[in-house]
């Protein structure tokens, strides 16, 4: 089985790629993400920034993470959306690629997404968020891993 660095290892990624919002519009993104070891809890926070036009759109994520138990290959995890609300995810371990799955608390809302190991500070994500059957938004980023943790200090 593949040896995973992210979320397993606490450090610093960045983040840069393309978000597609729901017309399929492609926008640049940046941004950087930091996984955390708690005690009994992993963390996962970020922000990403779309550059559309001359007022950036940024997003702020938070995943708190039930940490991976010795053997098992699925975990889960809840983050808070200010227009979904609760999500409730899965991530599920197979080979070389982290898959994740969510749905909102009330159900109106849906993603799915991948990681795919290249190197220990490379990976490659691909997403898709969902109301109902309308796609709201898509992703292709890479994720570079630029600085081990912990951090005692917030992102």
């Amino acid at each position: 089985m593949t040896q995973h660095t992210f979320l397993f290892q606490e450090g610093l990624w960045i983040a840069g790629g393309v978000y597609f919002d729901d017309r399929d519009r492609p926008l640049p993104l940046e941004g950087k993400t930091r996984v955390s070891h708690l005690d009994g809890l992993w963390v996962n926070e970020g922000a990403m920034e779309l550059k559309s036009g001359a007022d950036p759109l940024i997003i702020h994520n938070r995943y708190e993470i039930i940490p991976f138990q010795e053997g098992s290959a699925m975990t889960t995890w809840k983050s808070s959306n200010p227009a979904a609300g609760l999500l409730l995810g899965r991530f599920v371990i197979v080979e070389d690629a982290i898959l994740s799955a969510c749905l909102s608390e009330n159900g109106d809302f849906s993603g799915s997404e991948f990681l795919l190991k290249i190197t220990d500070t490379h990976y490659l994500n691909r997403g898709v968020f969902l109301k109902g059957d309308e796609k709201l938004s898509s992703w292709a980023v890479e994720l570079k891993k630029v600085k081990d943790g912990p951090f005692p200090e917030s992102l």
